[in-house]
């Protein structure tokens, strides 16, 4: 009796806090619902029709969508790709002892923090321009005709903007997760003759893709909403070519002053979200269980 009684008091304790995080959650939800039903636009004043699902239409049609649908896609995977191999490699070298460790971890860890507005600065400026970059200096000390990356391979520069971002995060995971493996199998495996290779895909690789796993639904969740890298550095261009969903909404919101017809692209982006993210907790969810 006590302990329901006990149970009954913290759920009307933390009750306050629930309602407010659903309200916090369900109005701009709710509000952005309601103007994607509407012909809104801000250049037109006036009276804001109810027009149904006809902004969703428009959306779907638009030139744009398809594009900025597969660079999304492609920014995505790039990213997961760099990271999730990339965060391998480095958790191994920094898993091994060698003299500054300790440094050496922490400016791993170090551009996880910085801000993104800032990352696509020193990269847009300090590394990426064809004229005062580095990698500009570096192709004419080779001889070389440097290349103007986010000219000619805007998408590109963008997906090794934000997997230098994001890789301290999956490599803090997969070290982790490397750290807690016994080291007696490594040490069994090696008596009985398995080499470097072996042990690391027979008993380090396995016991990694759990860890793997979660960066990428982590990873994947927050990639989807790149958009602060984009308008930093191509603003979308040249034309269409580094423009992902969350520009594209960006764009027709407050480019075009069109708050319904970005209300739907806001709307159409979240589902697409939910489904990659139900798709991912299935899939890790069947991981763990295995």
């Amino acid at each position: 009796m006590a302990t329901q009684a006990s149970r009954a008091a913290g759920r009307l304790m933390i009750s306050p806090a629930v309602i407010l995080l659903f309200l916090w959650m369900i109005v701009p939800l709710g509000m952005t619902l309601w103007f994607s039903t509407l012909r809104y636009n801000l250049l037109m004043p006036g009276d804001n029709p109810f027009v149904g699902f006809e902004n969703y239409q428009y959306f779907f049609t638009d030139p744009a969508f398809w594009p900025a649908l597969t660079n999304t896609l492609v920014l995505v995977l790039g990213v997961l790709a760099i990271t999730t191999i990339g965060g391998i490699l480095l958790a191994l070298l920094l898993d091994q002892p060698f003299w500054g460790q300790g440094l050496a971890r922490v400016l791993v860890i170090a551009p996880f923090f910085v801000m993104p507005t800032v990352s696509a600065l020193v990269w847009k400026n300090m590394l990426m321009n064809p004229v005062n970059g580095l990698f500009a200096w570096i192709a004419r000390a080779l001889g070389m005709q440097p290349f103007d990356w986010l000219a000619q391979a805007p998408l590109f520069s963008i997906i090794l903007i934000v997997a230098w971002q994001w890789l301290p995060f999956a490599t803090l995971i997969l070290l982790t997760a490397l750290q807690s493996l016994d080291s007696e199998q490594l040490e069994a495996a090696e008596m009985d003759g398995a080499g470097p290779v072996r042990r690391f895909f027979h008993i380090m690789l396995p016991h990694l893709s759990r860890a793997a796993t979660v960066v990428i639904l982590i990873q994947t969740i927050f990639l989807l909403s790149v958009f602060a890298e984009i308008l930093v550095t191509t603003n979308g261009g040249p034309g269409n070519a580094s423009t992902n969903l969350t520009y594209l909404v960006y764009a027709q919101s407050l480019l075009q002053f069109d708050v319904g017809l970005g209300s739907a692209g806001g709307i159409v982006a979240v589902i697409l979200a939910n489904i990659v993210a139900i798709f991912l907790m299935r899939m890790i969810g069947k991981n763990l269980e295995a």
